[in-house]
């Protein structure tokens, strides 16, 4: 029995002319529809609160969405869940990062009523076979080594330790070897259980469709979860000392990572410092590239990035540079995040990457739908999609020179050296 309505339909126009339709569903399950008008193209991400948060054993969500592709009851192999997918040119995958996981999917309009019976499938009746979790066990922790012959992905995993200690983020989403090869079946159905609840899900599509028509669909397809959600609050943790720790490795190259507190999600700061951060590392016109490669030299590499999270907010300033020359380099990238001597033409610069980049990295119906439920996912509400140019634009240079003084004191470092 199809559940009733939670609350009203609502329909409202966004940018560019589309409509997003938005419905709740009595579990708890938002659905979004973005209609657009092209080649009959429809997509979709289905995003599950959780990720990193709540697990008990570190790593047995990743490991939990890996094995959703490789059968359910109705789908029994992977060729099974992939083929109503590829033979119209389509997808499907799954992933699983620190605050949440997807299962997303590009297909034609033909196409999707079997790619929602696929999906359906996915989220109430995937196998888990023990040669499964065996292999993928197995693969897991050969990924894991494998981010220790990376110099970037070392110095973050280290830098996680130090940074997120006491977080749900101070271990990567795949895990560790030891948690990853002590999962077994019933942790993996245990996870399953407690966050495929609808309250956990918002089901973003985009695509050549009519939202009236397709609603009863996707009602079908989501509205067999059980209700409830994730219980609890993950802490968070500020940078109140500055650390800077050495890592040995073999190799060539110096690897310095670097951390800042930052604003939160729905601080008044959080579009300035997205600015800041363009500004510092984005591209060959930014501060750390200028000053750490083009003008001392250091640099292999340099670049800046700021993730949204839902706790623990940080800058991050990467550099990879000679061994001989890691103290000067480190000693830079510090001055250069700090002093964050940024003029109007930086940020008139900066403010056109970032639009330019969201424009462009619009243009697939993936995308808008995985933008749509991002922003729905985090907490800002699926408008900011609508929202963010506006308030990347709004950005005057007296709110960066504020959010620097006010973020940027102290930092953890990790310095991977040979």
């Amino acid at each position: 029995m199809i559940p009733a309505l939670f609350v009203l339909i609502l329909v409202l126009p966004i940018a560019g002319g589309a409509a997003v339709t938005e419905k709740v569903l009595s579990n708890g399950v938002k659905i979004l529809i973005k209609e657009t008008e092209g080649k009959g193209i429809v997509s979709g991400v289905i995003f599950i609160k959780g990720g990193r948060h709540g697990e008990e054993i570190p790593g047995v969500t990743h490991l939990l969405f890996t094995l959703l592709l490789k059968g359910t009851k109705n789908y029994p192999t992977s060729y099974d869940v992939s083929f109503p997918f590829e033979k119209y040119g389509g997808y499907i995958y799954t992933s699983s990062g620190d605050d949440f996981s997807e299962i997303g999917f590009s297909t034609k309009m033909e196409g999707f009523p079997e790619a929602l019976e696929v999906i359906r499938d996915l989220i109430t009746n995937p196998l888990l076979r023990e040669k499964d979790i065996e292999r993928e066990r197995k693969n897991t922790v050969i990924a894991i080594r494998s981010r220790k012959e990376r110099g970037m992905e070392l110095a973050f995993d280290h830098l996680r330790k130090l940074t997120y200690r006491g977080t749900p983020y101070e271990i990567h989403a795949m895990g560790t070897e030891e948690s990853v090869m002590k999962i077994l079946r019933g942790d993996l159905m245990k996870r399953f259980r407690n966050i495929m609840r609808g309250g956990n899900v918002v089901v973003s599509i985009a695509g050549d469709v009519d939202a009236m028509e397709v609603l009863g669909s996707l009602e079908r397809t989501f509205g067999e979860l059980p209700s409830g959600g994730r219980k609890g609050r993950s802490v968070g943790r500020r940078i109140k000392k500055t650390e800077v720790k050495k890592v040995k490795r073999e190799g060539t190259q110096a690897t310095i990572l670097c951390a800042f507190n930052a604003p939160p999600r729905k601080s008044k700061d959080y579009f300035a410092f997205k600015v800041l951060t363009s500004s510092l590392g984005d591209g060959m016109t930014s501060k750390l590239f200028r000053e750490l490669r083009e003008e001392k030299g250091y640099a292999y590499a340099t670049y800046a990035f700021y993730p949204t999270r839902l706790i623990s907010p940080r800058l991050f300033a990467y550099v990879g540079t000679s061994p001989e020359k890691k103290e000067d380099a480190l000693r830079d990238l510090l001055k250069v995040v700090k002093s964050a001597k940024i003029t109007s033409e930086d940020l008139k610069l900066a403010k056109n990457k970032i639009v330019g980049d969201f424009l462009l990295d619009h243009q697939t119906r993936i995308r808008q739908a995985w933008y749509l439920g991002f922003y729905e996912v985090m907490g800002f509400g699926w408008k900011m999609d609508e929202k963010y140019t506006a308030r990347i634009r709004a950005v005057k240079l007296s709110d960066l020179k504020r959010a620097v003084k006010k973020y940027i004191n102290h930092h953890h470092c990790i310095v991977v050296e040979p």
